[in-house]
């Protein structure tokens, strides 16, 4: 176990701002994690998990003590020919482990290649992209329940999954800590193609194998994670390079209503219906549609190829891009009469 007081954070979360932490904790164990908390118990500080800090932005110093996991075991609890269960610690790093199952010919987490981030988050944020959910993989979350010390293992159908969220970001927040979580991994995967350039970028480099020996489908998901991972270096800035969380913004939902109203004044206005009658519109196409995307701000700025990308060019503050953030959500809603909410975590005083 390593314990700092006042440790900087800079370069131990991806929008790289000046920022210190009262006590910043790494634990190798569930046993190390629980002697934290009995002894913290005492001091009045606020505690809060973290992993690789891919979607965190600091205001300002962190007053109370950041609980860091380096669990990184992953172990196949279950396997048959058709399927494989996966535990894995919420330390380990999300894409080695997608890279990993990749070559083991295990389909299902290809399209969530080159998401930044440690396996503990998955279940918080419900990640996705390009067409697929944490969700869709998750069978259960293993946590340690704060007040008891005692561990339990959740359902996800008991997490309460929505885009972007789940019952850990409110309701949970305070009560369990993410430890491991399970998976289920496809033997004989479906490949979605569906969802922006992925299908077009596939076909370019021949296309998808037919067949479903072993070989040809590990073949066909090392095509698609690496046609997703040269998407996503195309439009996202690498974080050792510029200073970003990826999409800063989630996708707004709205009615009926608002939508075909919106539809008949912007021509090509992207849209998708959800199961409820409502549709999510492009954030990106909102936010582009503004003006904002590239302009600059000192160095807080909107990435030139991606508009959901809020960035520090290099020594911006945490609240310098806040404040740009609330000036995009400002217009956008002029705009359109719509809200956006950011899908980065905001730690900080003016938070």
């Amino acid at each position: 176990m390593n314990i700092q007081a006042f440790s900087p954070l800079r370069e131990r979360h991806s929008f790289h701002v000046d920022a210190l932490a009262r006590y910043w904790v790494d634990y190798d164990s569930v046993g190390e994690l629980c002697a934290v908390l009995r002894d913290a118990a005492g001091f009045g500080l606020p505690m809060m998990p973290v992993g690789g800090g891919n979607n965190l932005l600091f205001v300002s110093d962190y007053p109370g003590i950041l609980l860091h996991s380096c669990l990184q075991d992953r172990s196949v609890l279950e396997e048959n020919d058709r399927e494989v269960l996966l535990r894995v610690g919420a330390g380990h790093s999300w894409d080695a482990l997608v890279a990993w199952c990749v070559a083991q010919g295990w389909g299902g987490m290809q399209n969530l290649s080159g998401i930044p981030g440690e396996v503990g988050a998955t279940p918080v944020q419900n990640i996705g992209a390009y067409g697929v959910e944490a969700k869709d993989l998750i069978t259960a979350v293993e946590v340690l329940d704060r007040e008891t010390l005692g561990l339990k293992t959740l359902p996800a159908v008991d997490c309460g999954f929505a885009y972007r969220h789940s019952r850990f970001k409110d309701e949970w927040k305070e009560r369990y800590i993410v430890t491991h979580v399970c998976f289920r991994l496809s033997k004989k995967p479906e490949f979605r193609l569906d969802y922006g350039a992925v299908s077009a970028r596939v076909e370019e480099q021949g296309g998808l194998q037919q067949g479903s020996e072993p070989q040809i489908l590990r073949n066909n998901l090392q095509l698609l994670r690496q046609t997703i991972l040269a998407i996503r270096d195309e439009k996202l800035p690498r974080t050792d390079k510029v200073g970003n969380a990826g999409s800063f913004f989630m996708n707004p939902e709205v009615d009926r209503e608002l939508y075909l109203r919106l539809k008949t004044l912007y021509e090509g206005l992207p849209a998708w219906e959800l199961p409820d009658g409502r549709y999510k519109l492009s954030a990106a196409w909102l936010i582009d549609r503004c003006g904002w995307k590239g302009r600059r701000q000192g160095d807080a700025g909107v990435w030139p190829a991606q508009p959901l990308v809020l960035v520090n060019y290099g020594q911006a503050a945490g609240q310098e891009i806040l404040d740009l953030a609330r000036e995009i959500i400002h217009d956008v809603q002029e705009s359109f009469a719509v809200r956006l909410h950011p899908e980065v975590i905001i730690l900080g005083e003016d938070a």
